[in-house]
C-alpha cells in the first residue's frame, strides 16, 4: 500500500511539474500579448525619434508584435527619461535613452527623479558624432571664420543646442576652453526646433548629432563646419573633426532602449535579440546608409557597463567644473 500511495504521489508531482513547466513555456512564449510603448523624450521628426521608428518597424517581425511610439519631450530629454523609469516593469513599457544627455542630468541638479540604477539597458543601437552647422548662405564658410566671428562679437553668435547638461553643452565647454570665445547659447527642447530656427534666420550656428542633417546636406540647405567624430565622416569627406581644428575633443551621442528597473530578464533578452537582428538585417541596412545612421550595437549587459562607466567619468568632470 505504501509503495502504491509513494508511486502515485510520485506520478502526481510529475504530471504537475510538466504542466507548470508547459505553461510557463506558453507564458513565455505569449511575450508580446498587446503592443509595447516605446517613449522617446524628444519632438516627432529629430534624430532618436527617427531612429525608434525605423528600428521597430523592423524589429516588429523578430519580437512577434507591435510598437507604439510616445513622444514625451521637454526638458532637453528629462521629462521622457523620468517617465520611462516610473513606467511599469512589465515588458510593455519602454523607451528611447541617450547618453550623455540622460546621464549628466542627475549629476547636475537636485531634484531630478531618476537615477541610472532606475533602468534596466536592453540594448545600445546608435553612436553619433556631433557637428557644427551654418545654415547654406551664412557668411561663415569654415570652423576658423566662426572662431575668429565670435571673437569679434564675444557672446552676440547665436548657438541653438539641446540645453544645459547635454552632450552638446559639454563640447561647447570644451571647444570654449580650447578657442578662447564663447557663444550665446539658445537652448531647445530637441533638435528639430532647434534646426527649424536655424534655418529660419533665427539662430546663426547650432550643435546637433551629425544624422540628424543628413538630407539637409544632401539638399545644400546646410554647412557643417566641423565634426566630432575621431575620423572624418565618410559622407562629409570635406568636415574636417575637432581634432583637426585643434580641439581634443571626441563627441557623440548614443541612443539605445532600457526600460524600468525589474524588468524579467526574458522580455529583456527578447527585446535585445530582436534589435541584434534588425542590425543584421539587410533592408534596415540598406534604409540605415540611405539615412546615414551610425549604427554601434552593445548588448543589454555591455551596455549597463558602458553606462556605469560613462556615469562616472561624467561624475569626475562635474567635479572639476560645471557646464
Amino acid at each position: 500500500m505504501e509503495v502504491y500511495m509513494m508511486k502515485k504521489v510520485w506520478c502526481v508531482s510529475g504530471i504537475s511539474l510538466l504542466l507548470l513547466t508547459l505553461c510557463g513555456s506558453l507564458v513565455l512564449a505569449a511575450y508580446p500579448e498587446k503592443p509595447i510603448e516605446v517613449i522617446v523624450a524628444f519632438n516627432p521628426g529629430g534624430g532618436t525619434d527617427t531612429m525608434a521608428r525605423v528600428m521597430t518597424k523592423y524589429a516588429e517581425k523578430y519580437i512577434g508584435g507591435s510598437f507604439a511610439i510616445i513622444n514625451k519631450p521637454g526638458a532637453g530629454g528629462e521629462i521622457g527619461f523620468t517617465a520611462i523609469s516610473q513606467q511599469s516593469p512589465d515588458g510593455y513599457h519602454i523607451g528611447c535613452i541617450n547618453p550623455p544627455a540622460f546621464l549628466t542630468y542627475p549629476i547636475q541638479r537636485e531634484g531630478v527623479k531618476y537615477r541610472l540604477e532606475d533602468f534596466t539597458p536592453i540594448a545600445n543601437v546608435v553612436m553619433d558624432p556631433s557637428a557644427i552647422i551654418v545654415k547654406a548662405d551664412s557668411p561663415i564658410q569654415s570652423f576658423k571664420d566662426l572662431v575668429a566671428m565670435a571673437k569679434e562679437k564675444p557672446e552676440e553668435l547665436n548657438m541653438a543646442y539641446t540645453g544645459p547638461g547635454s552632450s552638446e553643452a559639454y563640447a561647447l565647454k570644451v571647444i570654449k576652453g580650447a578657442v578662447g570665445t564663447a557663444f550665446n547659447l539658445v537652448p531647445f527642447s530637441s533638435t528639430a526646433p532647434g534646426l527649424s530656427a536655424l534655418l529660419g534666420g533665427h539662430v546663426d550656428v547650432m550643435i546637433l548629432n551629425a544624422s540628424e542633417i543628413y538630407s539637409q546636406v544632401q539638399d545644400g540647405q546646410v554647412r557643417v563646419l566641423a565634426a566630432g567624430s575621431p575620423d572624418r565622416i565618410d559622407w562629409l569627406p570635406d568636415t574636417p573633426t575637432y581634432k583637426e581644428e585643434g580641439i581634443e575633443l571626441i563627441s557623440a551621442a548614443f541612443r539605445g532602449f532600457a526600460g524600468p528597473k525589474g524588468m524579467d530578464q526574458e522580455q529583456v533578452k527578447a527585446l535585445e535579440t530582436a534589435l541584434k537582428k534588425v542590425l543584421e538585417d539587410p533592408e534596415f541596412l540598406a534604409e540605415a546608409e540611405k539615412m546615414k545612421l551610425p549604427l554601434f550595437f552593445l548588448s543589454g549587459k555591455d551596455f549597463g557597463t558602458f553606462l556605469q562607466e560613462m556615469d562616472g567619468q561624467l561624475r569626475a568632470e562635474w567635479e572639476k567644473g560645471e557646464w
